[in-house]
């Protein structure tokens, strides 16, 4: 289906990131504020998955503002709210999303530093799961924010299933925030004050952008 946002012919990654760059700039202030805010709500780690949930909502929020046309600016108080109203669900799904990557990380080095022809088998299987689980990360926290209702299982179990429908484009998309991750990891300072919103922001973004896709959502009411 076409839609105002992206026309057939452009890949739908390379919309997200063209969108959510233009979006990132206009509302450059809130952004950051919320980046600040995310950073240090996160200092004691157990806290990063509840602040985690108080960004992506910020960003919903913005996203929602300026595609939906929604009367109700988005505001940096958008932050708390999130936290406040998805910090357990939030919790819950970082919990098991750490324990779920540190599995797969083990397998992978076990089954790396095997002898046992056998088990050296395992290591591109095992490769595979990795790389689409990190890929349904683009989608995990965008998902639980727009459905609160959802389990999450469900919540999991929807974002493999975007991930399998679109492999080409979230593939491209998950290598490009590996790369914007590592470079502004490597610039630290500064950048790192922009890096984490922006991040947040593309993921709505990409969620969006499938919703459309899949006729689950209208499209933008802004006239782009």
């Amino acid at each position: 289906m076409a839609t105002t946002e992206r026309s057939r012919n452009t890949p739908l990654a390379w919309t997200t990131i063209r969108l959510s760059f233009r979006l990132f700039y206009r509302r450059l202030g809130i952004f950051l504020a919320g980046n600040v805010l995310w950073l240090v709500v996160s200092l004691p780690l157990i806290t990063l998955p509840a602040a985690t949930g108080g960004l992506f909502y910020l960003a919903y929020r913005v996203v929602s503002e300026e595609r939906d046309l929604d009367p109700k600016p988005a505001e940096i108080g958008d932050f708390w709210v999130g936290l406040r109203s998805y910090w357990q669900r939030c919790t819950l799904l970082g919990l098991l999303n750490f324990v779920a990557l540190a599995m797969l990380v083990v397998a992978l080095l076990f089954y790396l530093g095997s002898p046992v022809e056998p088990f050296r088998w395992l290591i591109g299987p095992v490769f595979l799961i990795l790389i689409v689980f990190l890929g349904m990360q683009i989608y995990l926290f965008a998902l639980l924010i727009v459905s609160p209702e959802a389990s999450i299982y469900s919540i999991f179990r929807q974002a493999f299933l975007l991930f399998l429908a679109y492999p080409f484009d979230n593939l491209l998309l998950l290598i490009s925030l590996i790369v914007l991750t590592a470079i502004s990891l490597a610039l630290a300072g500064p950048v790192l004050l922009l890096l984490f919103s922006l991040l947040a922001l593309i993921q709505t973004v990409a969620l969006r952008l499938v919703r459309i896709e899949r006729g689950e959502i209208p499209g933008s009411k802004s006239g782009e």
